[in-house]
C-alpha cells in the first residue's frame, strides 16, 4: 500500500503544486507569451473544476490563483490530511470512520455556501478556505480507505 500511497500523494502535489504555478506563470506572461500561454492553459484546465472568481480567490504575484479560496481550502486540507494520514491509520486499515464525522466537517461549509447564496451575508476568502479546509481534510479519512482497499482487492 505505501507504494500507492506514495504514487497518489506525488500526484496530489503536483496538482496542488499547480495552482501557484498559474499565477506565476502569469506574472512571467507580462513579458513572454510563452509563459503567457502556459498560464492560460493552467487557468483553462483549473476552470474545470472552480468557478475562478477574482473577488473570490486570493492573489499571488499579481495575479488570482487558479482556484478559489474555498477550493484552495480544501485542495490545502487534502494535502495535509494526506501527508499525516499515515500518521494516524494504516494504510491497509480500510476502515472508515463514522459519516457523522464527514457530515459535521461539512456542515461550517455548507452553511457558509448557503448563506451567501440566500443573500444573508457575504462570505470572505479567509472564511472560504477555512471551512474549504475542514473539509478537504477530513474527507481524505473517507476516500483514502476505500481508494486502497479497491487496490488491495485489484492486486492482492
Amino acid at each position: 500500500m505505501k507504494k500507492y500511497y506514495l504514487i497518489v500523494l506525488i500526484s496530489f502535489l503536483i496538482f496542488y503544486l499547480s495552482i501557484f504555478l498559474a499565477p506565476y506563470f502569469a506574472y512571467l506572461g507580462e513579458t513572454s507569451n510563452f509563459w503567457k500561454f502556459i498560464s492560460i492553459c493552467l487557468y483553462a484546465v483549473y476552470s474545470l473544476i472552480c468557478h475562478q472568481m477574482p473577488q473570490r480567490s486570493f492573489f499571488i504575484f499579481g495575479h488570482k490563483m487558479a482556484v478559489c479560496a474555498r477550493c484552495f481550502g480544501i485542495y490545502t486540507g487534502v494535502l495535509v490530511g494526506m501527508i499525516i494520514y499515515p500518521f494516524i491509520k494504516k494504510l491497509d486499515d480500510f476502515k472508515i470512520p463514522n459519516k457523522w464525522y464527514l457530515i459535521i466537517a461539512l456542515i461550517p461549509m455548507a452553511v457558509d455556501g448557503t448563506t451567501q447564496l440566500i443573500g444573508l451575508r457575504e462570505s470572505f476568502n479567509e472564511l472560504r478556505f477555512i471551512t474549504g479546509f475542514i473539509a478537504g481534510f477530513t474527507v481524505v479519512f473517507y476516500i483514502l480507505p476505500i481508494f486502497f482497499e479497491m487496490i488491495y482487492k485489484k492486486f492482492k
